[in-house]
C-alpha cells in the first residue's frame, strides 16, 4: 500500500467507521485506492502542465510541472482520498471498487 492509500485508510478509521467496516479486505482496497490515485495525480498534472508553455529557463520548468503536479495531488486528495462523510454517493462509488 502506497502512501496515498495508507492516507486513506487513516481517514476512513478516523470519519468513516462504518463504511470501513463494510470492506472485506481492506489492505486490497486501499492499495488499490492508492494506485489509483497515483495514476489520477499523474494524468491530471500532464494534462494541467500542457496547458502552460514550456518556461524559458530550467528553473521555471521545474516550478511550472511542481505546480501542476501539486495542483493534481490536491484535487485528487480531495476527490478519492480525503472523501467528505457527507458525501454518501462518492462513498458509495468507491466502496464498489471491493
Amino acid at each position: 500500500m502506497n502512501h496515498h492509500g495508507a492516507k486513506a485508510l487513516a481517514h476512513w478509521k478516523a470519519h468513516l467507521p462504518a463504511q470501513l467496516a463494510q470492506i472485506a479486505d481492506q489492505e486490497a482496497f486501499f492499495t488499490r485506492l492508492g494506485e489509483t490515485a497515483d495514476t489520477e495525480i499523474e494524468q491530471l498534472a500532464e494534462t494541467l502542465a500542457d496547458l502552460k508553455p514550456p518556461a524559458d529557463g530550467y528553473l521555471d520548468e521545474v516550478a511550472r510541472l511542481e505546480t501542476a503536479r501539486k495542483m493534481a495531488e490536491t484535487e485528487v486528495t480531495r476527490d478519492l482520498i480525503l472523501v467528505d462523510p457527507a458525501n454518501q454517493e462518492k462513498i458509495a462509488e468507491l466502496l464498489q471498487m471491493t
